[in-house]
């Protein structure tokens, strides 16, 4: 028993530490029932919040599962579990808790350095969907594609899983396979695929220069808004001056999003300084604006833009920033719609909290959360690899 009180009083101080996430400041007692330490009703003192929390049914539980429980359980695993269900419990499938290694993956794939398929995952009405799978990544060369809904993880239905669930099993290292049921957008019947997983290393940014008629066209291609992207557009864009290009192409098909500062600096490029990128609404209604102060170096360039519908998130927000401010030409399809703000909030132990704080809006005031941006001149994707009907009409709009 001395040592179930010590276990117990372990997991008590760890929930302070996270400061119960959503009851921070709550005062509480500890009463003794049945032999067991089981806290008493949370009292919050804090006005205009509820009166109080009854938090026992939370120790009734844990000490039902540590007395009745037929196998080993390890105590914290149980607390990771317990505050993943409180978060999931919001019904925002942007808000998750992060344990330890889930923290880490997460800041490993923004560092543009991971072991897996190369995918990037959401859930999408309950179902977990493609965003968009990384340029040349596994997931790309097996033919995933961004809405595509993944079904089972070798064998293991997702429909009970959660994202970071799903995640975890689909990662791996390098080397290894995984096993993939998925269902393309418009399908009727799901597919199979067998995938090796791979250790992907992928520059955020690549540049390419084309030489249309008497045209020089310069290519930036951002695959997500990572922790390299601001310094290689910036590096490409002196590049693009040093070439004398006639006219840029910013692709951002397939670009899952990223850092929200990253896609501001990067607007930073293309647009003339003081120019609205974007406004974040909290709860409260209260808006922070963030606006251009970067050296401006492509803003007098003809600028075309390649979305489609894996655009999402800060690559919505670079398109609608463009879009609302005429600097260039969007051409695509309909992008995402994931348009809200996610913090990062470092917890004890390596864990973290991923929670949405605000709604995106473009300089125009328009709503991306999912509603996502229209083209200006809508080209849809080719069914195969054999043609790019969007980078030709990109071209030839460029050069008229």
């Amino acid at each position: 028993m001395k040592r179930n009180k010590k276990i117990i009083l372990k997991i008590v101080t760890a929930l302070l530490a996270l400061g119960l996430i959503f009851y921070a400041g709550y005062g509480f007692g500890l009463r003794r029932g049945s032999g067991d330490f089981i806290p008493s009703v949370i009292s919050n003192s804090n006005s205009g919040q509820p009166a109080n929390v009854d938090f026992s049914l939370f120790w009734q539980t844990w000490n039902k599962v540590r007395d009745s429980y037929n196998n080993s359980s390890d105590p914290q695993s149980m607390v990771y579990g317990a505050i993943s269900g409180m978060v999931s419990s919001l019904g925002d499938p942007y808000t998750e808790f992060l344990k330890p290694s889930d923290n880490k993956a997460l800041t490993s794939d923004l560092s543009g350095q991971l072991e897996g398929i190369g995918a990037e995952l959401t859930m999408d009405n309950d179902a977990v969907t493609v965003i968009a799978p990384l340029a040349s990544s596994p997931a790309e060369k097996a033919g995933i594609k961004a809405r595509d809904i993944i079904l089972m993880v070798d064998e293991t239905s997702t429909n009970n899983l959660t994202l970071t669930e799903v995640v975890n099993k689909i990662r791996g290292a390098a080397g290894t396979q995984v096993k993939l049921e998925i269902q393309h957008a418009g399908a009727s019947t799901p597919i199979n695929l067998t995938i090796i997983r791979a250790k992907i290393t992928v520059p955020s940014v690549t540049y390419g220069l084309n030489q249309d008629g008497n045209k020089k066209i310069a290519t930036f291609t951002i695959s997500q808004f990572g922790d390299d992207t601001s310094s290689l557009v910036e590096k490409f864009a002196n590049q693009a001056i040093s070439d004398k290009a006639d006219g840029i192409i910013l692709d951002l098909r397939d670009n899952p999003g990223g850092y929200l500062d990253s896609a501001v600096t990067v607007a930073g490029v293309f647009l003339p300084n003081n120019k609205l990128v974007v406004s974040e609404v909290d709860k409260n209604g209260k808006k922070q604006e963030y606006k251009t102060s970067g050296a401006a170096t492509l803003a007098n360039l003809p600028l075309i833009v390649l979305v489609n519908g894996g655009s999402a998130s800060a690559s919505e927000i670079l398109t609608g920033a463009i879009k609302d401010n005429k600097r260039g030409e969007i051409i695509g399809e309909k992008t995402f719609g994931k348009g809200c703000v996610q913090q990062i909030i470092p917890l004890s132990g390596g864990s973290a909290l991923k929670v949405t704080i605000a709604n995106w809006l473009t300089p125009n005031g328009s709503q991306i959360n999912k509603i996502g941006i229209t083209p200006d001149v809508v080209v849809t994707s080719p069914t195969d690899n054999s043609s790019d009907p969007q980078m030709e009409k990109a071209k030839l709009e460029i050069t008229k």
